[in-house]
């Protein structure tokens, strides 16, 4: 199996409907719904991941240091001592939040305005979407989150639209899901 965004949504749909089937049955579905959630979350990771990989491979001069740092999440040093003295280096790791990086590329590379994407209601959406994932992933015993395919099914397709959205303001076409 291929380890791209488009088969880990295809993978949380796939979830959603067993979940849909075992609900029908009467059956526990949410060791469906819960992986389904992730793997639609971790489309978006990957899809953005990627890209932001994609760019480390551009003209060195497209990018500043600190903007290549933040891409490749790495930490900015100044180094002080040794055959690079004077220099800043990347070294280590320095992991940013995936929303960070959605406005960065769209602020460097899109279209358009990334505060309009912030502003509107697909951006309201995607962060429901990462307060789920959130609550999912760093569970509480005081506060359990009950989940519905429909609500499911809503954050898949922000997930889609996200990724639609990004692709139409950076490459200037739809993307293939």
């Amino acid at each position: 199996m291929r380890r791209d965004f488009r088969s880990y949504l295809k993978n949380a749909k796939r979830h959603l409907v067993l979940a849909e089937d075992a609900i029908q049955k009467n059956e526990d579905a949410e060791w469906l719904l819960i992986p389904s959630v992730i793997l639609a979350w971790s489309a978006i990771e990957l899809f953005v991941n990627n890209r932001c990989s994609d760019l480390n491979s551009l003209p060195e001069d497209m990018f500043e240091l600190h903007e290549k740092a933040f891409l490749l999440e790495k930490r900015l040093r100044f180094e002080n001592k040794g055959a690079k003295i004077g220099k800043f280096i990347l070294e280590g790791n320095e992991y940013q939040a995936l929303e960070n990086k959605i406005l960065f590329l769209l602020s460097k590379l899109g279209s358009r305005d990334a505060t309009k994407l912030k502003g509107g209601t697909l951006w309201g959406r995607f962060e429901n979407f990462k307060e789920l994932r959130d609550s999912l992933v760093h569970p509480r015993r005081e506060k359990y989150t009950k989940l519905s395919p429909d609500e499911v099914r809503q954050h898949i397709n922000t997930a889609t639209e996200l990724i639609q959205e990004i692709s139409k303001r950076i490459w200037k076409k739809k993307i293939e899901i």
